[in-house]
């Protein structure tokens, strides 16, 4: 697809009325993506000094905001409104196209982490498991997964990160590499699957309606049913 800075400035204002377009260039959008691996890596960074961060409240808060920081930075150099990122209606039948593709995802992912059990892979249900050993309330750590993380992951992987890549390389191949992203950036191989499936329903939802508010609900469900069930199987004690 071409640059849009060399079009006329008519056909730039009008492609800026599609939901579709957007404000920000692939070089913005790759520039993104470095951001939030620096910052990422700085916060690591931290941890390694001071252990005792990877397990405190504002820790886990201040992991999910850090996807704001590309965002932030960008549009403020580039001028360009948080509007465009997708805060607009949706037609609630979207919610059931993704609640559709979800089941077939959850079949596979099923099956991914038995196979990865038999094998005595430890899986992202393991990590969680022990991440509930390490917390005194386990409140916070469900608002962070909860809430922050549809809000936040939504806003960065979907409403910029895909966005962007779509307007230069197309819908499909930009589903493929943010969802990619977004898989790489849960830290685990194990799960590298299963939140790259995840992630490619969630951004064919956005894509469809190019609205962020069906893909943070699915996302709040999700995560929602996820560490529930997960809280309820580690008070039985099924590990």
């Amino acid at each position: 697809m071409e640059d849009c800075s060399l079009e006329p400035v008519f056909l730039q204002e009008n492609k800026a009325d599609d939901p579709a377009f957007a404000s920000w260039s692939i070089f913005d959008t790759w520039l993104g993506v470095g951001i939030l691996v620096a910052v990422i890596s700085l916060a690591f960074l931290g941890v390694v000094f001071f252990p005792p961060m990877a397990t405190s409240s504002l820790f886990m808060i201040g992991f999910e905001a850090l996807l704001l920081i590309p965002v932030a930075i960008i549009f403020a150099w580039r001028k360009i409104s948080w509007r465009d990122l997708g805060f607009r209606k949706f037609h609630w039948s979207e919610i059931g196209l993704g609640c559709g593709l979800l089941v077939l995802v959850y079949a596979v992912v099923i099956a991914h982490n038995l196979i990865l059990t038999l094998l005595g892979v430890e899986t992202q249900g393991d990590t969680i498991f022990n991440v509930f050993d390490t917390l005194d309330s386990p409140f916070l750590f469900f608002f962070v997964g909860v809430v922050m993380a549809p809000l936040m992951e939504e806003t960065f992987y979907r409403g910029f990160l895909f966005k962007g890549f779509r307007q230069r390389y197309g819908w499909k191949a930009a589903l493929i590499v943010s969802s990619f992203i977004f898989g790489l950036s849960h830290l685990q191989l194990a799960a590298l699957l299963p939140t790259f499936l995840l992630g490619c329903v969630l951004t064919y939802v956005y894509h469809r309606t190019n609205s962020l508010y069906p893909g943070m609900i699915l996302h709040f469900l999700i995560n929602a049913w996820g560490l529930c069930a997960g809280f309820a199987a580690y008070k039985m004690g099924a590990v």
